[in-house]
């Protein structure tokens, strides 16, 4: 997925919202904008819209002085998700279909995304993903795969939103045990890294591993050896939220196995999937299309 000239808007927004939560001045506020206008002017066009925003994110915290502005949101976003706990945990094991309710809880967690959205309601998102049908669904393929000896790998998003993976990967340990769950190397906006997993308990239930690289979403060429070994042995691969979906969308690298578990929060994925804004999707990566050969 290539940027559109729609997400340049968005990159300064977050590189705003940033600033706010980590307090800059107005002041230097209006410094640090200014000075991102040749680092936005100078990217890639060709390259995706998370890859990009990662280049401008990584100069805004470098001019503000910060490595991780989002450290006490984050912490408080886990805090909050697992007060939830418990009643999702009921509401999954008392449903008809535990795997469905449990992938419905795991996306209905996106809305826990202060690097994009600050004023998200929990309650009514967990009420509205329940309550409604995804407008892309493989379902029946995610199944099939998930019963293979293969690893399955679930390939993480925010921070408060790992929380609900935990109830997702205790349901999929039904299915099978051979279970990885991918973070990201260090800190960008409040997307999950190691010690987010460990609050959230993941590493009990699965082996916890980092693509290797702070960039939003999953960039190959930037990743380790171990995560690019990982999703070579790999039976099934879910991938959540919307910088994973923009990365890996189409590539051989991601292959038939990956599945893609978001919310189109923005116009220009919304487009990109052909979904309606604010629709969730359960969607299968499909490699052959005709741009499949550039993305590696």
């Amino acid at each position: 997925m290539q940027t559109a000239v729609d997400c340049i808007p968005c990159y300064l927004k977050q590189v705003i919202s940033t600033m706010r939560v980590a307090e800059v001045e107005e002041a230097d506020q209006r410094r640090i904008l200014t000075a991102l206008f040749d680092t936005i002017a100078a990217l890639d066009p060709a390259k995706t819209p998370a890859e990009n925003s990662s280049v401008v994110l990584f100069e805004a915290y470098r001019l503000m002085g910060s490595d991780d502005p989002y450290s006490e949101a984050k912490a408080a976003s886990n805090r909050l998700a697992c007060t939830y706990l418990s009643s999702l945990e009921k509401i999954i094991s008392y449903s008809e279909d535990p795997l469905l309710t449990a992938i419905k809880v795991s996306v209905a967690g996106n809305v826990i995304d202060m690097g994009i959205n600050p004023d998200f309601d929990v309650n009514a998102s967990i009420q509205q993903e329940l309550e409604r049908e995804f407008k892309l669904c493989d379902l029946d393929a995610f199944r099939e795969l998930l019963n293979s000896q293969s690893p399955v790998v679930i390939i993480g998003d925010n921070s408060g939103e790992i929380v609900f993976d935990y109830l997702l990967l205790a349901c999929l340990r039904d299915f099978n045990d051979k279970l990885f769950y991918v973070v990201k190397e260090g800190p960008i906006l409040n997307d999950a890294t190691r010690d987010d997993a460990e609050e959230a308990g993941i590493h009990l239930l699965a082996e916890v591993v980092t693509t290797g690289s702070n960039y939003l979403g999953v960039i190959p060429e930037l990743c380790s050896e171990e995560f690019r070994d990982l999703m070579g042995r790999a039976g099934l691969v879910l991938a959540k939220g919307q910088a994973n979906y923009e990365t890996l969308e189409g590539t051989v690298f991601a292959g038939e196995k990956t599945f893609f578990l978001l919310r189109a929060k923005c116009p220009v994925v919304a487009g990109h999937l052909g979904v309606p804004l604010g629709s969730s999707v359960l969607l299968r990566n499909q490699p052959d299309g005709p741009a499949a050969s550039e993305k590696k």
